[in-house]
Order: C-alpha cells, then sequence, then structure tokens
C-alpha cells in the first residue's frame, strides 16, 4: 500500500513556504504536475516515489489542509533549509503537486480532526507517516468522486 506523509508549511518561518502556490493552482487545474523539493525533517528513510504527501499550514491562521502531492524521489540529504536550525542538515524529496487549496480557506484542522481523529496534523516537522486507514478516510473525503486510488496511486 502506498504510504501517506505530513508536510508542513510555516508562514512565520524564516522562508516563504509558498512560492509557487499562485503558479501551481491553473497548472494543476489543466491537469500538469508541477515539481518541487520538500523537506521531511528529522526523516532519513522510509519514503518513496509513489507515496503520497499532505501539506498542512501550522503557525498562524489560517492553519489546515493546503495541498497534497505524490513523492517522485528517495530521500537525499542536504544543507538545512533555517539557518537557525540545530542540525545543519535535512531530509529532502522531490514532489509532484497534485492539488492546491486557497490559502486563506484551507481544509481546516477540525475538519482534518473529524476525518482522522488518531492523528496529530500539527507535528513539529514534515515526515510524520499518518497511519493508512487514516489517509484512506481523508482522501475520499477530499476526492469523493475518485476516492482514495486516484489521488497518486502508482
Amino acid at each position: 500500500m502506498t504510504a501517506t506523509f505530513l508536510f508542513l508549511v510555516n508562514p512565520e518561518l524564516v522562508y516563504d513556504p509558498y512560492p509557487d502556490w499562485e503558479r501551481w493552482a491553473p497548472l494543476i487545474e489543466k491537469g500538469a504536475s508541477p515539481v518541487s523539493r520538500w523537506n521531511t525533517g528529522t526523516r532519513r528513510h522510509g519514503m518513496s516515489p509513489g507515496d503520497r504527501g499532505v501539506i498542512v499550514r501550522v503557525g498562524r491562521e489560517p492553519r489546515g489542509l493546503v495541498g497534497t502531492c505524490v513523492i517522485t524521489s528517495e530521500i537525499t540529504v542536504g544543507p538545512h533549509w533555517n539557518p537557525e536550525a540545530r542540525s545543519f542538515e535535512a531530509g529532502y524529496v522531490d514532489i509532484a503537486m497534485t492539488s492546491v487549496f486557497d490559502l486563506d480557506d484551507p481544509v481546516t484542522l477540525d475538519e482534518l480532526r473529524q476525518a482522522a481523529p488518531g492523528v496529530v496534523w500539527t507535528p513539529r516537522q514534515s515526515g510524520t507517516r499518518v497511519p493508512d486507514e487514516a489517509a484512506e478516510a481523508l482522501w475520499n473525503i477530499l476526492f469523493p468522486e475518485t476516492g482514495f486510488l486516484a489521488a497518486g496511486s502508482s
């Protein structure tokens, strides 16, 4: 089964977490899957091409799910994106975006908790695996017309 992982964005940190959001939305609507690179927190293994990602905005409101993606590479290690981090290195994967949601109107944390009550949707860093049952419930809510198998399955 394809695994699903949480990726976080926090607009209060030192990087711009949405550099391509406005450009990606129309491309996705036309059927394209824009590519990017995302950090995996301290995770250095366990993600594979074909796995899914859900991108959750944390920090300031509105918080919640703002995008989905498919992982397209193995994890690589590179310089940490945050110059103030304790670690000098971070893990990264390449991703292909499959959906983006309005940053001012995300799928709320309450909605996420209702869909999958056992998941901590705001962990301290990216790379947390979402339990398979919770991922399936979430995908069926996000993509009711096609369900779990549509969004990024291999």
